[in-house]
């Protein structure tokens, strides 16, 4: 954790460095609010299915055009696009029956997970006209998956650095954002009870504006 947010900062400064030093590079800061599903593929034996309901993200947004010319409808460039994102999502897993000898079984049930996090995407953005494809890596800076009603709060099976990509559009003053983030590979867990693999992902929609 301690040199993922490291390694987040030291990035952010050698980018703030950089539009200080280059005026021809243009800055802008905004903000942008949407929807999700966040999903998580579990493999453990004590989990029959577990189903994404639709969540919601804050974050705040900046560009550092690197390369380009000209705005609106006649600009094109290559934006370097540091985020903060903030996402909130309830997880429904729904536990099988479980035989218990002699002869019984313990019936199952479904429990609500909510799962907050925090992430720092570290996107290249390329722009032309108003329409703009992103991509590049995401760390992940915190986690917090606990029962909605408090009572258990769950391991942070996420690995530190996943990846996302997406698209958007620039009409009327607003971005309007679509986004895919998973991970590269399933994180692993082995303790005396249980063996747990999952793999984190999502897809959200939003609405941003820049100012």
């Amino acid at each position: 954790m301690k040199r993922t947010l490291w390694i987040v900062l030291t990035t952010l400064m050698l980018a703030t460095v950089g539009v200080e030093s280059v005026s021809a590079q243009k800055f802008e800061l905004g903000a942008r609010v949407g929807v999700g599903l966040q999903n998580m593929d579990v493999e453990f034996a004590g989990i029959a299915d577990a189903k994404a309901r639709l969540g919601w993200n804050a974050a705040v947004v900046s560009r550092i055009r690197i390369i380009g010319f000209g705005d609106g409808l006649l600009g094109a460039g290559l934006f370097f696009q540091p985020e903060v994102v903030y996402s909130q999502s309830n997880l429904k897993v729904t536990e099988p029956d479980a035989l218990v000898d002699p002869g019984g079984y313990v019936p199952g049930g479904t429990s609500k997970i909510r799962m907050a996090t925090v992430d720092v995407p570290l996107m290249l953005s390329l722009k032309v006209s108003v329409a703009r494809i992103q991509a590049g890596p995401v760390f992940n800076l915190m986690n917090n998956f606990k029962t909605v009603d408090g009572s258990l709060e769950l391991l942070p099976l996420r690995p530190a650095v996943g990846y996302a990509v997406g698209a958007s559009v620039d009409l009327l003053g607003l971005t309007f954002d679509a986004r895919y983030h998973g991970d590269f590979k399933k994180m692993s867990f082995s303790g005396d009870w249980a063996d747990i693999k999952s793999r984190f992902s999502s897809w959200s929609v939003g609405v941003g504006i820049m100012f």
